[in-house]
């Protein structure tokens, strides 16, 4: 049994980090004592599952939020710390420098890509230098797929645990409702490179040819975005339903009472070579899906039957593939078949031995 100190990049409740919540979940069902330290609004402490989470107030001066961190992390003594993404990663160093315990980095984004597309190429550049230089200073990197992993392996052993959802937390429903119309469903985070223009325009058109529901899970990151999309929605009568960010345990009633998905990332070095995370979430809970062409998804969708690859750049393709699905007379059948292949083999269950194997070696 070991006392684990897990640090995250962002903020870990808002929207909720639900792959830091799986692996610490892994952790405390083999023994092991877990605490998480998380950038917060606000400096106190919560738990969450019994597992104490030291939120770290973001105010004050640039770097203050990190040095708070780094406090908080040398305070009590711990066996190993397991750190997220970019900036811990860099708090792992100074951290294996002080306390001379063992760092497990866990990488779960194309960081580089995704810095270009975010901030621009300086800060892309920025985070290639810290990766090269602080990487090997773990001791293991744990990533969510082969590619990635294929990058990090050069600096230090490489795990490779995907970010497959838990059974636990996306239970079967023993009688799903049948709605009125059907129902699409959007879950993540709603960007223009998420696709969330495209995915409004494509419902519209479908609306002019079908009556179907759109329900979108999550939230905006950009005010003008938000903006365009409540009122375009308003302005063609879509009455889309607005769900905002809603808990990672509290997410399957609302596939439950979906009939289709849609993940349709836009052409981006960042998406193209990654699953999204809600292509499994679907696939669990028996939702064919409509996804983008030409990325990892589209192979993954085509080879089982699991769904529909559309141009992510057309919304009347998107809305073409939505269409089709809808109008399949045998959608339950392929329902079911997606969900029982997919809860055999696309579950967080059947790999998370890995973590505790990885951390029993180390301490």
């Amino acid at each position: 049994m070991a006392n684990i100190c897990v640090i995250c990049d962002r903020e870990f409740f808002n929207p909720f980090d639900q792959r830091v919540y799986k692996e610490v979940k892994s952790m405390t069902k083999n023994g092991h004592n877990v605490e998480i330290i998380t950038p917060h609004k606000n400096t106190e402490n919560t738990k969450i599952n019994e597992v104490l989470v030291h939120g770290i107030g973001t105010g004050g001066p640039f770097g203050l939020t990190a040095l708070k961190i780094l406090k908080k992390a040398i305070e009590k003594e711990y066996d190993l710390y397991y750190c997220h993404e970019l900036d811990p990663l860099v708090y792992s160093w100074i951290l294996k420098k002080i306390t001379g315990k063992p760092v497990i980095w866990d990488c779960h984004e194309y960081l580089v890509p995704m810095k270009r597309e975010l901030q621009g190429d300086f800060s892309a550049l920025l985070t290639k230098v810290v990766i090269n230089l602080a990487a090997p200073k773990t001791d293991h990197i744990i990533t969510v797929d082969n590619t990635l992993a294929k990058q990090l392996r050069r600096f230090r052993p490489v795990t490779v645990i995907p970010n497959y959802p838990t059974i636990e937390d996306f239970p079967l429903p023993k009688i799903k409702m049948k709605r009125k119309l059907p129902n699409i469903l959007y879950v993540g985070s709603l960007t223009e490179e998420r696709g969330a223009q495209k995915m409004i325009k494509a419902y519209k058109i479908v609306k002019e040819s079908i009556e179907a529901d759109l329900t979108i899970v999550g939230g905006f990151y950009d005010s003008k975005l938000e903006k365009w999309a409540k009122d375009y929605d308003s302005k063609y009568n879509l009455n889309i339903n607005w769900e905002g960010w809603i808990r990672y345990t509290d997410l399957a009633p609302y596939f439950s009472e979906a009939d289709i998905g849609l993940c349709i990332l836009q052409d981006s070095e960042r998406y193209m070579k990654a699953i999204a995370t809600k292509i499994f979430e679907y696939l669990i809970m028996g939702l064919p899906v409509v996804t983008s062409k030409g990325h990892m998804s589209d192979k993954l969708v085509r080879k089982d039957n699991f769904g529909i690859s559309v141009d992510s750049s057309n919304e009347n393709e998107i809305a073409q593939g939505i269409i089709t699905i809808l109008n399949q007379k045998s959608i339950q059948e392929i329902a079911e078949n997606t969900m029982q292949f997919s809860r055999d083999k696309y579950v967080w269950e059947r790999r998370e031995e890995k973590i505790s194997k990885i951390i029993n070696k180390l301490v």
